[in-house]
C-alpha cells in the first residue's frame, strides 16, 4: 500500500476532550506518528455521553471512539516529550509553565507545542466539553439564530470544539515551518472563522437583520421541510432552483410570473406556496425527491440521519467509512477526512489506556520542510468554502494568488443581504463598477489576496495560467467535479509542470462517488451532513441554520488537505491530489452519532439547546438579554433557583449571581452588538480599503508565541495585481501581457452592475 502523505510526523497528545483530540485523530488518520498520553483518571471524553440515554457500565463513549483511533497510548512516565515534533495540549500557559511541557523547554530540542483552549492560552483555565454553550454563546452569531420570541438557538453538538481541532491539526502542519515556539487555537476564535458571514453583514452594513427563522423568506421554498419519512431541504438560490421546482410541483405557470420568479420579491406570496407545496412533500420519500434532483438541474438535498448514512450508496462508493476497532466493539465510523493515496490508514484501532506498544526508540530526524512564508498557493475559489482557506493561512505569511475571470467572476462581490447591501453614506457605490469591490462579505474572506483575472478557456490564458503553476506550489480549487477537466488542467498535466504540485478538488459530494454532480449549498451540505436532524429546539424535528455553517467546515479541512499535501511534497518530492467532499467534512463534526448509530442501530438523540449529562444547560431570559447558563452538581439548585426569577434582573446582574452560586454564564449579543462587547471586540482587526474606507473584520483566531497576526492588506480589487503576478512570479515579460491583455487573455472589465441585474433607485 502506499505510503500515507503524513508519513514521518511524530506528534504527542496530551489534549484531552473534544479539540486537542479532534486535532490529533485528523493527523493520525493522515499517516502521523500519534501517541496519546492521558491523565489520570483518563480522557474525560472516555466516559462522555452523547445525548440523553447514558453509557451502560464501562462502555467506551461513541465520541471518545471517533475522536481517538490510530493512535498509541502510553503512559507519562514511558514518553520523552523530545521524541515528536509537535505536542498537542488543552492546557493554558499558565498550567505549562515550568513542565516537561513548557514550550521553552520543548523548544530546546526542536519540539513545538499547539494549544487548542475554549478561551485561549493565558485565560484563568482551558475550559472543558460543557462549556460548547458558552462559547457558542460568546461568538454572538446565536443572537441570530433562532425564532422571534423563543430562546436563541445553538449548533448541535460540539462545534466550537470540532472546528478549533481541525484549525489546531492545520497548525501542527503550519508550525513546523515557522520559528514559532507556541501556536494557540482557541475555540472561541475558530468558531468566530466559521460565522464570518454573519459579521460581514452586520460590521459592513450596520443594519439590525431581523431573524428569519426555520424557512428564509428571501430564499423560499427554504429549511428543512416536512415530507413522507422525513425532510428534504430545497435549494431556491437561482433561477433555475425555481423553474425546475415549478415544474415538479405542477405549476408551471409560475415559473415566469414576476412576483414570484424573483426570490426577493417572493416573502409576500409564501402562505400560497405553502398551500400548493406542501400536500407534493407529503406524498414523496425524502429519497424520491432527492433524486429528482440528481436527475435535473435543480439543488436539493435530503436530511440525513446517521441511520441513512451508514447505508448510503454515495459514501459507501467513496470509502469514507470503515471498521474501527476498540477493546470492547468493532464500530463504523469515519476512517479519513478526504480522498489521497496512501489514504485510509490501515490502523484504526482504539488502543488501552498506556498500551506499550508505542515504540519510543530512535534519534528525531529534523524533517525538511519549506518555510510557510516562502509557499505561494493559487485559489481557483468562489463563495466562502474554498476562500476561507487563503483566509486564515495568508495572515501567516504564505502568499495567496486568487484566480478570477469576468466570466465566472466570483459571485461573493455581488451577494448583499439588503436591498443594496451598502453602508450609510456610501449608496452611490451601486451605480458604478465599485460595487463589485464594496460587498463586505467578499472584503471579509479574502483579506490579504492578490487578484489576477486570466481567461482559462483560451490557449494563451491557460499556458499563462500554468506558467503560475511552474512557479507556485498548491491549488485549491471549490469548483464542480468536471470543471478542472475540462479547462485541461488535470493532475497529470500540472504536475508535468510542476512534478511537486499539490492540488485539492472540493467539490460539494467529492469527484466521484453517485452524487458527484450534485449541487451543493451549504443549506443542503447542513441537511446531508449530519446536522439539520440534531439542530433545532426540542419541538421541531429537523432544522437548517442561517450561517452557512459547512463551508468554514469545508474550509479547514481543505487547509488540512493542502498542508499535508505540501507535507507529502516535502518529504517525498512528489506532489498529491486529494479529493475533499463538502458531504464528508461536515460529517466529520457528527462522527459520534455514526459510531453510536453502528453500534446501537439508533441515531442520536435531540438536544435542543442542552448538553448532554449536565444537569443545568439553557437560555435564562432576562430583563434585558438572554444569557446562556451551564450548572452541574452543587450548583445546580442554586442556578435552578435563579432561573426562576431571571425575568427580574438585568443580565450583568444575573451572570453575577450565577457565578457567585457556582454555575457558569454568558451574555447572548448578537452580530451587531457583539463587537462592541467582550469578548469579540478585541478580536477583531480594523482593514483600510480603497474603496470603503477602514472596516472592522473577524481577526486570525491564532496567536503566535502569544502575538495575533494581521492580515496583510484588504481583500484585492478586481484585475488588481493581474500584471504585476504574472510578471514577477509567471516571468512574463512586459511585452507578453501586453498583448494577453489587448488580445483579451487576462485582465478585463465587469459589466455595470445593472447589466447583471443590480440596480437600485
Amino acid at each position: 500500500m502506499a505510503t500515507p502523505p503524513l508519513n514521518g510526523l511524530r506528534v504527542i497528545e496530551t489534549a484531552t476532550g473534544v479539540s486537542g483530540p479532534y486535532a490529533g485523530r485528523l493527523l493520525a488518520s493522515l499517516g502521523a506518528h500519534v501517541i496519546k498520553v492521558e491523565p489520570s483518571g483518563g480522557d474525560p471524553a472516555r466516559v462522555q455521553q452523547v445525548d440523553d440515554i447514558p453509557l451502560k457500565g464501562d462502555e467506551l463513549s461513541p465520541l471518545f471512539i471517533h475522536l481517538n483511533a490510530g493512535k498509541y497510548n502510553t503512559a507519562l512516565e514511558k514518553i520523552d516529550p523530545t521524541w515528536a515534533d509537535v505536542v498537542l495540549s488543552s492546557d493554558v500557559l499558565a498550567d505549562l509553565r515550568n513542565t516537561q511541557w513548557d514550550p521553552n523547554h520543548l523548544r530546546e530540542h526542536n519540539t513545538r507545542l499547539v494549544t487548542t483552549t475554549a478561551w485561549g492560552a493565558d485565560a484563568a483555565n482551558p475550559g472543558c466539553i460543557a462549556d460548547e454553550l458558552l462559547v457558542q454563546t460568546a461568538t454572538g452569531f446565536l443572537g441570530f439564530n433562532g425564532d422571534e420570541g423563543l430562546a436563541p438557538l445553538r449548533l448541535p453538538g460540539w462545534q466550537s470544539q470540532y472546528v478549533a481541532g481541525g484549525l489546531a491539526a492545520a497548525m501542527a502542519q503550519t508550525i513546523l515551518r515557522t520559528d514559532v515556539s507556541h501556536i494557540d487555537v482557541s475555540w472561541l476564535g475558530a468558531l468566530l472563522t466559521a460565522t464570518e458571514l454573519c459579521y460581514g453583514d452586520a460590521l459592513h452594513c450596520q443594519r439590525v437583520r431581523p431573524l428569519v427563522g426555520a424557512h428564509p423568506p428571501t430564499a423560499f421554498p427554504s429549511g428543512a421541510i416536512k415530507c413522507k419519512d422525513g425532510h428534504v431541504a430545497p435549494g431556491s438560490i437561482r433561477p433555475i432552483d425555481w423553474e425546475m421546482q415549478c415544474l415538479f410541483y405542477g405549476i408551471p405557470e409560475w415559473i415566469d410570473d414576476p412576483e414570484l420568479r424573483n426570490r426577493l420579491r417572493r416573502p409576500p406570496h409564501i402562505p400560497m406556496i405553502w398551500e400548493k407545496i406542501a400536500p407534493w412533500y407529503s406524498a414523496r420519500t425524502k429519497r424520491e425527491i432527492f433524486d429528482l434532483a440528481l436527475e435535473s438541474p435543480w439543488a436539493a438535498g435530503m436530511v440525513m440521519t446517521p441511520l441513512d448514512a451508514l447505508t448510503d450508496p454515495h459514501l459507501d462508493a467513496r470509502g469514507y467509512l470503515g471498521e474501527i476497532s476498540t477493546p470492547q466493539a468493532t464500530a463504523t465510523g469515519p476512517v479519513r477526512p478526504f480522498k489521497a493515496t496512501g489514504l485510509p490508514v490501515l490502523d484504526q484501532r482504539v488502543r488501552p489506556t498506556g498500551n506499550d506498544e508505542a515504540p519510543l526508540v530512535g534519534k528525531k530526524t529534523p524533517l525538511k520542510l519549506r518555510p510557510f512564508n516562502e509557499l505561494r498557493i493559487i485559489e481557483m475559489t468562489i463563495s466562502w468554502a474554498g476562500p476561507y482557506v487563503g483566509n486564515i493561512l495568508s495572515p501567516l505569511g504564505i502568499d495567496v494568488i486568487k484566480i478570477e475571470s469576468t466570466a465566472p467572476f466570483d459571485g461573493f462581490r455581488t451577494q448583499r443581504p439588503y436591498d443594496h447591501g451598502m453602508r450609510p453614506g456610501q449608496q452611490e457605490l451601486v451605480h458604478d463598477n465599485r460595487f463589485y469591490e464594496a460587498g463586505g462579505l467578499f472584503n471579509a474572506v479574502n483579506k490579504g489576496k492578490k487578484d489576477c483575472v486570466i481567461n482559462l478557456a483560451s490557449d494563451e490564458g491557460r499556458a499563462a495560467f500554468l506558467e503560475l503553476v511552474r512557479h507556485s506550489d498548491g491549488l485549491i480549487a471549490n469548483f464542480s467535479a468536471h470543471v478542472l477537466p475540462q479547462l485541461g488542467l488535470d493532475f497529470e498535466t500540472l504536475t508535468d509542470i510542476n512534478p511537486r504540485f499539490v492540488v485539492v478538488r472540493m467539490p460539494a459530494f467529492g469527484v466521484d462517488g453517485p452524487y458527484r454532480n450534485a449541487v451543493g449549498y451549504g443549506s443542503i451540505i447542513e441537511a446531508m451532513g449530519g446536522v439539520a436532524h440534531r439542530q433545532g429546539y426540542e419541538h421541531e424535528d429537523a432544522r437548517i441554520s442561517n450561517i452557512y455553517f459547512p463551508d468554514p467546515t469545508a474550509g479547514i479541512h481543505a487547509a488540512n488537505a493542502l498542508l499535508t499535501g505540501l507535507f507529502h511534497a516535502d518529504t517525498s518530492g512528489h506532489g498529491l491530489e486529494i479529493d475533499l467532499s463538502q458531504h464528508e467534512a461536515m460529517w466529520q463534526h457528527s462522527g459520534e452519532a455514526l459510531v453510536l448509530a453502528s453500534l446501537h442501530n439508533r441515531n442520536i438523540g435531540r438536544m435542543g439547546n442542552r448538553e448532554p449529562g449536565i444537569e443545568v444547560t439553557t437560555f435564562a431570559s432576562t430583563s434585558d438579554r438572554w444569557v446562556a447558563v451551564v450548572a452541574t452538581g452543587h450548583a445546580t439548585e442554586p442556578v435552578t433557583q435563579l432561573l426562576e426569577r431571571s425575568s427580574e434582573m438585568s443580565a450583568s446582574d444575573f451572570v453575577s449571581h450565577v457565578q457567585a452560586s457556582g454555575g457558569k454564564a454568558q451574555v447572548c449579543w448578537d452580530p451587531w452588538t457583539a463587537p462592541d462587547e467582550e469578548p469579540v471586540a478585541s478580536l477583531l482587526d480594523l482593514v483600510d480599503h480603497p474603496i470603503t474606507g477602514p472596516m472592522r473584520h473577524l481577526g486570525s483566531p491564532f496567536t503566535l508565541d502569544g502575538f495575533r497576526p494581521k492580515p496583510t492588506k484588504h481583500a484585492p480589487l478586481f484585475d488588481q495585481d493581474t500584471d504585476d503576478v504574472l510578471a514577477a512570479i509567471a516571468g512574463l515579460d512586459e511585452e507578453t501581457i501586453a498583448g494577453l491583455r489587448r488580445d483579451g487573455h487576462i485582465g478585463g472589465k465587469l459589466p455595470p452592475p445593472s447589466e447583471l441585474g443590480f440596480v437600485y433607485d
